[in-house]
């Protein structure tokens, strides 16, 4: 037998393996399930309001193909009928390297929840009185942004297209 510091072994890869069957088999998985989650999210998306990048010359559409990446983006605005935002990204003052990115922002909503959406998950901060809220230590990559009024549950979300930082 071996002790819980030690590897998993090949024992406990067939134990974990008739686990698995057992619950296969007690509780499968629905088959359905994937359809209803997509169904799930797209409703709860129909129920936001979409942010309008303010330069499309900043928007960038690409096949899977595409052999260039897209020009990462310094600064933009984005703006819907409910609120703007502009946010500005700079080098993190946290990390090491130039992988990780600071993003300076104001949102025209004081209060507001600001969350950035990214490849390792979200990043949430509240605006401040005027407006200004920093997100730092977030990667290089896509991004979106979903604000929310975090005291009144009745405003929409607003949501803004992918950006590069």
């Amino acid at each position: 037998m071996t002790s819980h510091t030690e590897a998993i072994d090949a024992r406990d890869i067939a134990n974990l393996g008739q686990l698995r069957d057992l619950f296969a088999h007690a509780d499968p998985v629905p088959s359905d399930l994937a359809e209803r989650m997509k169904f799930a999210i797209t409703v709860h998306a129909l129920h936001a309001e979409v942010a309008e990048l303010m330069d499309s010359a900043l928007l960038t559409t690409r096949g899977t193909d595409a052999k260039v990446e897209p020009t990462p983006t310094d600064s933009v605005t984005f703006t819907a009928a409910s609120v703007s935002l502009m946010v500005s990204a700079s080098p993190s003052e946290q990390a090491d390297t130039d992988a990780r990115v600071r993003v300076d922002g104001w949102v025209t909503s004081p209060g507001a929840q600001v969350e950035a959406v990214t490849i390792e998950g979200s990043v949430s901060q509240i605006s401040d009185a005027n407006g200004r809220f920093v997100m730092d230590d977030l990667p290089h990559g896509p991004v979106h942004f979903v604000i929310t009024d975090p005291d009144d549950d009745d405003v929409r979300p607003v949501i803004t297209p992918t950006i590069q930082i």
